[in-house]
């Protein structure tokens, strides 16, 4: 039998309840409430006595108001509970990290269908477990989040909600699947970006299925490149400095040089420029401005150079071994310093020959691939001038390329009565990735006609699960899917 619910004014008995509110000043506050127990007189009601409920101010068996649970789920849904804990220390509330997490309200929450759904996965863990993230597109608001990334749960879900009437997806089956079991009148839209990304990555796979001949490269000037290199600011001041000091020798040697002409004797030219006598003689001997010897640091394997030489000479080019040996007779430093230092004495391979090196060659071939790959538009003039040789070079892949430049274009115009034609010439190329490509839109054919068309995308999604990222990383170790649907929803 329901409970008898009516005004009674018996009063059986009171008790003081205590409930802890917002502080105030940085002061915790406690109310204390005197509640009056009543007695019910109706006979059939199972209960006897019962207590009177404050509305608006405190919950049933909480011993907090309501403001001071909203505060402390604004701090938990805000920051990880460990911060939300010192922060609501800081505010002169008195809780804790694990009291943080409880408030959150992790039911099952009421949400109202959108027009226009968007869907796409991410990984609670990478590799391992996965999730899915569904999100209003008009609003750009996530609005729920679904265990794993398989079908079933998604299609429970599009039961529950009926009234979409697009759905924004990658191409993966299983939510096309589940778009056609759970929600059968939408319309689903393939998601452009993860078209050109299956176009390019059919292009990558004919790329990187053989070796391809590279252009020539051209000669560059020596010089052009050398003034190419920008130089630092510390570079340029040591320039400047060796500049002025090679210009104040070359006015002293001229100096010298005039008065010595005039008769000048070197006592008389160095009393009057005050330079010091040797230096005058010095000056006046040479024929041209002395230039300073180059200065060389004093290494730890000075003392030991000459019993490296020996050895050296005598067929023992082991480094570590030398190292061994001269540690032995008192060198303190380390073994590759002794290796460095008879670097320079070993045959250097003949680099005279016409043919690149091959680390030249994988450096111009990972620069060549990235032009292949990439859009016309983001190509500059050079870049795009040696990709029409190397493509010049091998018709099959430039017709290759040609396929993925006109999927573009069709993209970006929304040129959708080209579709069929571009179907039919990827079905009959010669490249296979293209054939398994278009076997596989032809299957999709109605989302990509919708992708191309309309405006909708996973765009928004893929920005939100960014921010749910950095979320599920807040509550590394307590973050479980019911508290992480609360954070990521109830932060709108």
């Amino acid at each position: 039998m329901p409970y008898v619910q009516f005004r009674e004014q018996h009063v059986h008995s009171s008790y003081v309840r205590t409930l802890r509110d917002m502080p105030s000043f940085g002061r915790p506050v406690r109310l204390a409430i005197i509640v009056r127990r009543f007695r019910c007189r109706v006979r059939e009601c199972k209960r006897k006595t019962f207590s009177e409920q404050f509305e608006g101010l405190a919950e049933r068996h909480v011993k907090r108001t309501v403001r001071l649970t909203a505060a402390l789920q604004s701090l938990i849904l805000r920051a990880s509970s460990r911060t939300g804990g010192r922060l609501a220390q800081e505010m002169g509330i008195q809780t804790s990290p694990r009291t943080l997490l409880r408030v959150v309200n992790r039911g099952e929450r009421s949400v109202a269908a959108p027009r226009i759904l968007g869907v796409d996965d991410f990984a609670l863990r990478k590799g391992q477990t996965y999730g899915t993230l569904l999100c209003d597109l008009e609003t750009g608001k996530p609005i729920d989040i679904l265990p794993g990334r398989l079908t079933e749960p998604l299609v429970q879900w599009l039961q529950a909600h009926p009234g979409i009437e697009v759905i924004a997806r990658d191409r993966a089956s299983a939510y096309a699947d589940a778009a056609r079991s759970g929600a059968p009148n939408t319309i689903q839209v393939a998601d452009r970006f993860h078209l050109v990304k299956n176009v390019s990555d059919a292009l990558k796979e004919i790329v990187d299925r053989q070796p391809w001949s590279l252009p020539e490269p051209k000669a560059v000037p020596v010089s052009s490149i050398v003034e190419a290199v920008p130089q630092t600011q510390l570079a340029q001041r040591l320039a400047e400095r060796r500049a002025e000091a090679a210009g104040r020798r070359q006015q002293r040697y001229d100096l010298i040089q005039e008065l010595l002409a005039k008769g000048e004797s070197l006592r008389a030219i160095s009393r009057d420029t005050g330079l010091n006598r040797a230096t005058v003689r010095k000056y006046a001997r040479i024929e041209a401005v002395p230039q300073p010897a180059p200065r060389r640091r004093r290494s730890h394997l000075d003392p030991f150079a000459y019993y490296l030489r020996e050895r050296w000479q005598a067929g023992c080019h082991n480094a570590r071994q030398l190292f061994e040996e001269i540690a032995e007779r008192g060198y303190g430093g380390s073994a590759s310093m002794v290796r460095t230092y008879l670097q320079s004495w070993r045959e250097k391979p003949d680099r005279s020959s016409d043919a690149p090196r091959s680390h030249m060659n994988k450096v111009a071939w990972k620069n060549l691939r990235w032009s292949i790959l990439s859009p016309r538009e983001h190509l500059h003039a050079d870049e795009a001038e040696l990709l029409k040789e190397f493509l010049g070079m091998h018709p099959a892949l430039e017709r290759a390329y040609g396929l993925v430049q006109t999927f573009r274009q069709i993209l970006k115009e929304h040129q959708v009565e080209e579709l069929d034609h571009w179907l039919d010439e990827a079905s009959r190329s010669e490249f296979l990735p293209m054939q398994r490509l278009s076997k596989s839109l032809t299957a999709g054919l109605a989302a990509v006609r919708a992708g191309i068309q309309l405006e909708w995308s996973t765009g928004p999604v893929e920005g939100q699960i960014t921010r749910l990222k950095l979320l599920k990383r807040l509550g590394y170790g307590r973050a479980s899917l019911p508290l992480l649907r609360a954070r990521v929803t109830g932060i709108a």
